[in-house]
């Protein structure tokens, strides 16, 4: 008896404990989930309006292969361009998401960073270069580093990061291309 007891009693305190933990987690989960969205989403309207500045509104999210895209629209009802949320695979924590600002005509006019994890000092600091970041302004179909023929300098100690970004370029125009053509 004395062997079960001391073996049952811990078992048991150690069950109740995560019973207590995983019920404040579900319940912190549901009081704070509502919030996460509706932050998530003021910061994708915020980068919609950064990318399209000219635009007055913007129609639903339609989903492509590469990404998700809004129509923007003007004042006037006509069509501003397009706001596409892409990422881009290649960095060197990871991938890293956009948004870019794509004009009626296909070109890009800016780009806003959603999700970046690269190292501080060296990729993490491509969001803030604005030499980097205005040779995608222009560009239509395809962008390319130089290294791989294309016209966009890579930053120096962050090509890698310069590459995640490229492709996430490359993945929205794909995207606008593909909302374009359905339509």
């Amino acid at each position: 008896m004395k062997k079960i007891k001391e073996y049952l009693v811990p078992t048991l305190v150690l069950f109740i404990i995560c019973l207590v933990a995983a019920a404040l987690l579900g319940i912190t989960n549901d009081v704070t989930a509502p919030v996460i969205e509706a932050n998530a989403e003021l910061a994708r309207q915020n980068a919609m309006k950064e990318v399209l500045p000219s635009a007055d509104s913007f129609g639903d999210t339609i989903e492509c292969e590469n990404g998700s895209c809004a129509v923007a629209y003007a004042a006037d009802g006509s069509v501003a361009g397009y706001a596409v949320t892409a990422s881009g695979s290649g960095g060197y924590n990871g991938p890293v998401t956009l948004m870019v600002g794509i004009d009626s005509e296909g070109k890009v006019q800016n780009l806003s960073f959603l999700e970046i994890d690269e190292t501080p000092s060296i990729g993490g600091k491509i969001p803030k270069n604005e030499g980097f970041l205005a040779q995608f302004k222009g560009i239509f179909g395809s962008a390319a580093l130089t290294k791989n023929g294309g016209s966009v300098d890579a930053v120096s100690g962050a090509t890698k990061t310069s590459t995640a970004v490229t492709n996430a370029v490359n993945n929205a125009l794909l995207c606008y291309e593909e909302v374009k053509s359905n339509g």
